[in-house]
């Protein structure tokens, strides 16, 4: 698919704004029923705090609330601290910025220049709760499995491991038990097998299927169900091989031993994730070059225009020239006949080259003959989201296995195919099970007619182990429930550009399944993410949408990292909570280790 990860690249960081704070406006006169630009910001003008609000199809400041201010009372000069930093003289909310990345320390976390897509940038607050354990915190009471705790993330060291504070239902926290060696569990088999609940392409009615965006072409690898048909380039079981090599810039040379470096770790990382996830039945071998091929142009030369739409039938078509110039220096150094795929890597800081470089299985000239390649290039967009060039190239050829990706949740930080710039990056159940990367007994499987009441047991997707990570419900020969567990362990844990999971993130979540839905993701003709998009919104066709919890949400905790104007709150379920779904309920009703959930059918 020509859209890659930026489906949502375009506003990760700019519909965050919806969950900033307030901010101080000092350039632009707020009055009310004025229009604004973001639902929910807030802003400080004059001693009134408005708020952008709907009014019809448009976005108004409200009235405002007059800012009182308390009178202050004499105290204590306190002790001088180096940290954090004063916030005054800071950088203002919203204020332009120039150098990406920026950042400076506050009393509430740090303020830090963010990429809003496109070619905005802008100061933003990032509020970040400070944790407490053992050695440094002020409980009053020595913490208790079950008792109240204030601090969701807080931890207090016990024997054999530590209790975390954790949100259950209801929006209250308790200390829970977290083992250093996990608790281990056994399932029951899945009453008719895994087979059961393989949605079969063959049964879907064609004329259900929504409009392809495919410049009105379906394309036959944009399926959900079984049996998946990967394109030309994938094997699977079995190895791929791919080349890394790093370009650079008359204006941005690059440094030999910081390309080996990268490589190294970039190599390393995808071989764990190829190796655990496809549980050793796919690898995909990269073969680096480490020192930096040298362009003659510079990186901005090489940008796209946007003057043809990339989402033609035969989008790929429109990166063959820049592509091809590419390989005819690559060419004469390396033989390319190995290979299937190609990726093309720049300098760290390289952010002028704008172009959604990607490419399937296109026909170019080498020195040994006509090759057909992938290619996928970095640009911009990766280069500001902070995305690990790893996770890049395992989404880009992760389309070819093929899993449609972008959904449930386009853009949301909870898997490796709708947001390879996010927090998880691992697969989504659903994925594993089309490669048949699972095994049975991590399947639990149920057809909704066969279904009174299950109790099963999930461990995070993020967690490498032999549990089981999926309960799937069959609702019909198209759809089904599908639940996993996730939270923070080794596939969630790399904390770049500061994007985590926040402190006692654990839950189960839910998505229905529907093959009818499967078409090409929605995008904007350059390739990014449709602006009033959250990412899960039905009217938008995908394969796949997350399902909210009943009632209010439980998980309160603020996740600082977000893409799109939903809150992911409502989607996750905690301790006590459930979810209803098409006749059927799931409740959580053990956590800890690991999550157990009840499944019945009302």
């Amino acid at each position: 698919m020509q859209i890659k990860g930026s489906v949502y690249k375009g506003i990760l960081i700019s519909l965050a704004l919806t969950l900033i704070p307030i901010s101080a406006i000092s350039a632009q006169k707020i009055t009310s029923g004025s229009t604004c630009k973001v639902l929910n910001q807030k802003v400080l003008y004059l001693n009134k705090t408005y708020t952008c609000v709907k009014s019809g199809k448009k976005l108004v400041w409200n009235k405002g609330v007059l800012v009182v201010k308390p009178t202050p009372t004499p105290s204590p000069t306190p002790t001088p601290s180096p940290t954090p930093t004063p916030n005054v003289n800071l950088p203002l909310q919203g204020v332009d910025c120039s150098l990406v990345g920026q950042k400076f320390t506050t009393s509430y976390g740090f303020i830090r220049c963010d990429w809003e897509g496109g070619y905005k940038n802008a100061w933003h607050e990032h509020r970040i709760p400070v944790l407490s354990n053992s050695k440094s915190n002020n409980y009053k009471i020595v913490p208790v499995t079950g008792q109240t705790c204030v601090q969701s993330g807080d931890t207090f060291d016990v024997p054999a491991g530590f209790l975390e504070c954790r949100y259950i239902f209801g929006g209250k926290l308790v200390w829970m038990k977290i083992n250093s060696a996990k608790n281990t569990f056994t399932n029951l088999l899945s009453p008719s097998g895994t087979e059961v609940c393989k949605l079969k392409n063959s049964d879907i009615d064609e004329s259900k299927l929504p409009a392809n965006t495919r410049g009105g072409v379906r394309d036959p690898f944009i399926a959900a169900g079984f049996p998946t048909i990967p394109r030309s380039t994938w094997t699977n079981p079995g190895v791929n091989k791919a080349l890394v090599v790093g370009v650079d810039f008359p204006e941005l040379r690059g440094n030999d031993s910081d390309l080996k470096k990268i490589n190294a770790y970039d190599k390393k990382m995808s071989d764990e994730w190829y190796s655990y996830f496809s549980n050793g039945k796919k690898s995909y071998e990269l073969t680096t070059i480490d020192y930096w091929f040298h362009a003659t142009k510079s990186a901005k030369s090489y940008s796209f225009d946007y003057s043809s739409d990339p989402r033609g039938v035969d989008g790929n078509s429109v990166h063959d020239a820049v592509s091809q110039e590419m390989i005819d220096m690559i060419t004469k150094d390396i033989d390319l006949t190995p290979f299937t795929t190609l990726y093309i890597i720049f300098p760290d800081g390289e952010v002028t080259l704008d172009r959604d470089w990607i490419v399937r299985n296109r026909p170019f000239k080498t020195k040994e003959g006509i090759k057909n390649l992938n290619i996928f290039g970095w640009g911009k967009d990766n280069e500001l989201m902070g995305t690990m060039h790893w996770a890049y190239y395992v989404h880009e050829v992760g389309h070819d296995a093929p899993w449609i990706g972008h959904a449930p949740g386009n853009g949301w930080p909870f898997g490796m195919m709708v947001n390879q710039s996010g927090i998880s990056e691992s697969l989504f159940a659903w994925e594993q099970f089309q490669s048949d990367w699972l095994p049975d007994n991590q399947i639990y499987c149920i057809d909704k007619d066969a279904l009174t009441k299950s109790v099963v047991s999930l461990t995070p997707m993020e967690r490498e182990d032999k549990q089981t990570k999926m309960a799937v419900i069959k609702l019909s020969k198209t759809k089904a429930i599908v639940i996993e567990s996730h939270g923070i362990d080794k596939w969630s844990s790399f904390n770049k550009n500061d994007r985590s999971y926040p402190g006692g993130f654990y839950g189960v979540m839910a998505y229905v399944v529907d093959i009818e839905s499967a078409v090409a993701p929605p995008v904007a003709a350059d390739g990014r993410s449709i602006v009033d998009d959250t990412g899960n919104d039905p009217k938008y066709p995908r394969w796949a949408y997350w399902q909210k919890v009943d009632g209010s949400a439980s998980f309160l905790a603020d996740f600082d990292f977000r893409s799109g104007s939903e809150p992911y709150n409502r989607y996750i379920a905690t301790l006590g909570d459930t979810f209803t779904i098409e006749g059927v309920r799931i409740k959580l009703t053990g956590a800890g280790d690991y999550e157990t959930i009840e499944i019945t059918k009302l």
